[in-house]
């Protein structure tokens, strides 16, 4: 992605989708120190009940017991039974589950009932009938706190369960939100990669039309090659040919000629692969496509490329002659059109393929160092693509041979 708006709006989302990200994480977090405290407080608190309850069996079995006061023991049974109905309430407002407030009214319920059975003890043990308040003491007394208890502890295993299952469930958010942040950092950093330098020039000249692209091979998109000369004539001069120096003003003329005399005496088309090497090394340009045109000069399909993966000529398709690209726009004028470059991505230059019969296609050339800016440049393009002409037969000759070859055949 290179728009530069696109980027700040894919930051100002990031930025927004982290911070909400944040929020939910902070607030999960803090519910998470709320249910763990609530629970430490109400466990104690539980246990600290049951303790009293404990307290208060053994307080009332020391009516009976040789040697203790039984006034001291009654008051003592007195204050634990008032202090446990306050604990009562106050674990009542900390539980949560309906399940708990039941459990408690019945450890209420159960204490009432104890302090009527107790009452009765007393005046058993007062009156000097121990044996009568023994019964009652070890019999319902100590039923009644053993429910009482186990009420306490359901109460307490209920409530930690609850709370338990809340703090997973926070834990489960805070995951989900650092996930979701995460995820959505990936996937604006991916939006945010830049698109390889070569095929997003190669799309920038061709605008990648929906339609589906022709062959390469097909009827009247052919390159002409003038007839064969002698084996002795026909090897291609080889030459070392040095890309100008970055940023300079000047071409080198020698490996232009040298280059235009190879493309006169070209005699098979496995040879211009190295020839548009040779012309991309001159003219600074990473990749170069040649278009030509159909018999009716109607579009322009890439025949051959330097530069570019094998797919992109699959990929490039056709391009119609009233498209809205530089490279229709050369054909249809029949001018050397370019395309600025940026500090992201290379220029590009489109040079007509001119002949006496007019435009036959377009030498499409993506150019590094603001070479299409440079005069020299753009001259050094436009001779390649003059001798580069010479090779292409001119769309109404083409027709009419295949005319004549398809008459011939009838």
């Amino acid at each position: 992605m290179r728009s530069r708006a696109a980027r700040r709006t894919l930051m100002g989302l990031f930025v927004a989708a982290l911070v909400a990200a944040s929020y939910l994480f902070w607030m999960a977090e803090s519910r998470i120190r709320t249910e763990t405290q609530a629970a430490r407080d109400f466990d104690q608190a539980v246990r600290t009940a049951s303790r009293a309850v404990l307290d208060l069996r053994g307080a009332q079995q020391a009516y009976v017991a040789t040697g203790q006061g039984d006034e001291f023991w009654i008051a003592k049974v007195s204050s634990s039974l008032s202090s446990l109905q306050e604990a009562l309430v106050g674990l009542r407002v900390q539980a949560q589950l309906s399940e708990g407030h039941a459990a408690l009214d019945a450890v209420t319920a159960t204490l009432q009932d104890f302090e009527q059975m107790d009452r009765r003890a007393r005046d058993y043990a007062r009156n000097g009938q121990k044996l009568l308040a023994s019964d009652l003491i070890f019999s319902d007394g100590f039923e009644k706190t053993e429910a009482a208890v186990t009420a306490l502890e359901q109460t307490r295993a209920a409530e930690l369960a609850a709370r338990e299952a809340a703090i997973r469930q926070d834990r489960r958010r805070q995951v989900l939100a650092a996930g979701a942040a995460a995820a959505t950092g990936l996937a604006l950093m991916l939006a945010l990669l830049p698109l390889p330098s070569g095929l997003h020039s190669a799309q920038a000249l061709s605008f990648m039309p929906e339609a589906l692209p022709e062959p390469a091979s097909a009827p009247g998109h052919e390159l002409r090659l003038r007839p064969a000369l002698p084996s002795t004539e026909r090897s291609v001069q080889k030459e070392v040919v040095h890309a100008p120096a970055t940023g300079a003003a000047t071409v080198d003329l020698g490996p232009i000629a040298s280059l235009c005399t190879a493309l006169a005496r070209i005699a098979d088309t496995r040879a211009l692969p190295a020839l548009l090497e040779r012309a991309a090394s001159i003219l600074d340009a990473p990749g170069i496509v040649i278009w030509i045109a159909d018999p009716d000069g109607r579009e322009l399909s890439p025949i051959v490329t330097h530069g570019y993966p094998p797919h992109l000529m699959t990929r490039l398709g056709t391009i119609g002659r009233d498209a809205e690209n530089v490279t229709a726009s050369a054909f249809r004028t029949s001018l050397l059109q370019t395309v600025p470059g940026d500090a992201t991505s290379s220029g590009a230059i489109a040079a007509p393929l001119l002949t006496a019969a007019g435009c036959v296609g377009v030498m499409a050339a993506e150019v590094r160092h603001s070479g299409e800016k440079q005069d020299a440049t753009l001259a050094a393009a436009t001779i390649v693509a003059a001798q580069l002409a010479t090779l292409v037969g001119p769309p109404s000759i083409r027709a009419h041979s295949r005319s004549e070859a398809a008459g011939t055949s009838l």
